[in-house]
């Protein structure tokens, strides 16, 4: 069974094998997805904002609260936040590539679970390419449109 604290096998200076490295990946995305959509569920989206319970968020962009540039996640937030509301329109306004990217992060959970489930046995090479294509197109996708957005403040 893996433990995630093995301070015998560190102090040696052994290294996690494969499986357990890949196990504890595995479970560490799912936890950062399974928060940040719980969150997410959370949170309400507002124009300036966002709320929890009534009371004003405190975090913001700081690239976009410095020098008013928004970065390429700015309005993922709150497009997360009414994309779990079940609003897509607002998911979509707050950013256009929001819901490419929240459909990725409900993706995870049941990739997720499964690779953990079917271990030590590896997840299949066609499973595997897929998921790292799509993870690595809607990466570029909001990259890519951070850029257009840049151009247009240039031009």
């Amino acid at each position: 069974m893996l433990q995630v604290c093995d301070t015998t096998r560190w102090q040696r200076g052994g290294s996690l094998d494969h499986s357990e490295t890949a196990t504890v990946a595995h479970v560490t995305i799912l936890a950062v997805c399974l928060a940040v959509l719980g969150c997410a569920a959370l949170l309400t989206s507002a124009q300036d904002g966002l709320t929890l319970f009534g009371l004003r968020w405190p975090f913001s962009c700081r690239l976009h609260d410095t020098f008013g540039i928004r970065c390429a996640l700015c309005g993922m937030s709150r497009s997360f936040c009414a994309l779990a509301h079940g609003d897509l329109a607002a998911g979509l306004a707050f950013h256009r590539l929001g819901p490419a990217v929240f459909i990725l992060f409900c993706a995870q959970i049941p990739y997720r679970l499964y690779a953990l489930a079917i271990r030590p046995r590896p997840i299949s090479r066609w499973l595997t390419k897929l998921h790292t294509g799509l993870a690595l197109l809607i990466g570029l996708a909001v990259f890519a449109n951070w850029l257009i957005y840049l151009g247009g403040l240039v031009l």
